[in-house]
């Protein structure tokens, strides 16, 4: 009887740690893996976004100024940068791009290029956004300007 009592026990014993250590173990690394987070997946989403915020404050801004054929820069005027702006992100950003992104299983080198490639559009796009914040802001204090020697 003794001897059966002690073998149930090891065997209960045995059945717990086997609960605890590979089970536990293994809800964990599941747990984990959700947890993780794709930085391509992220800086893409980001870069997309501030892409079309962007494309919202030239759109503003050229209705707000009357500015569409005034030059953004050297050679293109505010117009064409906008048609550009949106070519390119239904090139480089598009949502059907992302969803076949993320059904490769792409290097870790080809991964660090993308991202690469990413945080430079996002550079980009962060000094244009930035440049439009400037314009419509002396724009606005031109107007006020205008308004208040009247």
């Amino acid at each position: 009887m003794e001897v059966t009592l002690g073998i149930l026990g090891f065997i209960i014993v045995i059945i717990t740690v086997e609960y605890f250590f590979f089970y536990k173990r293994k809800e964990q690394k599941e747990e984990k893996e959700e947890e993780y987070i794709d930085p391509l997946e992220v800086r893409f989403k980001a870069t997309q976004k501030l892409s079309k915020e962007v494309q919202l404050d030239i759109e503003n801004y050229i209705l707000k100024a009357n500015a569409s054929d005034k030059l953004l820069f050297k050679d293109m005027t505010f117009s064409n940068y906008l048609a550009h702006l949106k070519e390119t992100h239904n090139e480089n950003l598009s949502d059907s791009l992302y969803e076949r992104l993320r059904n490769l299983e792409l290097t870790k080198s080809n991964s660090v290029f993308l991202i690469k490639s990413l945080e430079f559009q996002f550079s980009a796009l962060l000094q244009i956004k930035n440049k439009m914040q400037l314009l419509d802001l002396l724009y606005s204090k031109r107007v006020a300007l205008a308004e208040s020697q009247h």
